[in-house]
C-alpha cells in the first residue's frame, strides 16, 4: 500500500514523499519498514547504495564499517527492528577499543523513563570523551 497512489485530495502527497511516509505511518505502521526503504531509495542521491550496502556483511562487519565512518563529532545511533540485538557485538567492539561498559562506554535502551538516563549518559560522554 505504501507505493500506491493515494486517492482524492491525498494524491498531492505523491509529490511530497516524506509527508506521504508520515501518512503511511499513521494508517499502516506495519508497513513503515517498506515505506522507509522506498523513501531512501527514491529520495536520497544514490539511495540504492544505502539500502543494499550491508546485504553481504555480518553484524560485526557492519559495525566495523560504522565505526570507521564515525568521528567524535559524528555519533552513531542504532534504530533497530523488533528482534534485532546488536548489544553483544557493540560490547565486543567497545572492549576491543579499550572501553568499559558503564565507565567509558554507555548503552541505553530507550523506553519509558529512559530519556533522563540517556541525557545523563550523553552529558557524561560529552564531557569525558566516552562512547
Amino acid at each position: 500500500p505504501e507505493d500506491e497512489k493515494l486517492p482524492l485530495d491525498w494524491a498531492g502527497l505523491d509529490r511530497q514523499p516524506f509527508q506521504k511516509m508520515l501518512v503511511v505511518r499513521c494508517l499502516r505502521p506495519d508497513r513503515m519498514n517498506s515505506a522507509l526503504t522506498s523513501f531512501i531509495r527514491n529520495t536520497l542521491p544514490d539511495g540504492d547504495s544505502y539500502i543494499e550496502c550491508d546485504s553481504t556483511l555480518n553484524s560485526l562487519e557492519i559495525l566495523d564499517s560504522c565505526l570507521a565512518d564515525s568521528t567524535p563529532k559524528t555519533p552513531i545511533y542504532f534504530i533497530l527492528s523488533p528482534g534485532a540485538n546488536v548489544v553483544a557485538d557493540l560490547d565486543k567492539k567497545a572492549a576491543e577499543n579499550g572501553l568499559h561498559k558503564g565507565v567509558s562506554y554507555h548503552n541505553v535502551s530507550m523506553g519509558q523513563g529512559q530519556d533522563v538516563v540517556a541525557m545523563s549518559c550523553l552529558e557524561t560522554a560529552h564531557r569525558n570523551g566516552h562512547w
